[in-house]
């Protein structure tokens, strides 16, 4: 349905349905003490301890992929696993 709606929002504004180019970002956040540890990491670079969720947007910020990882994992390895 997400797709669907993202196609007829680009063809909307006179673009092709398909994106040419996207948006990579990441951000850690830290969790709260209840979540299971296995599904945590520490950010070394940030000093987090909790989850890294990353998105890639079109160029018109409609999103395309959503990730969430534990935040030790690194930005360049995170797309390569799923």
């Amino acid at each position: 349905m997400h797709d669907l709606l993202r196609d007829k929002a680009r063809r909307a504004q006179g673009r092709p349905a398909a994106p040419s180019a996207a948006v990579f970002d990441a951000q850690s956040v830290k969790t709260d003490t209840s979540v299971p540890t296995r599904s945590q990491g520490i950010d070394a670079g940030k000093k987090i301890a909790g989850r890294k969720r990353s998105i890639i947007t079109d160029t018109l910020s409609l999103l395309l992929a959503v990730l969430v990882t534990a935040a030790s994992v690194q930005d360049s390895m995170e797309w390569c696993a799923s």
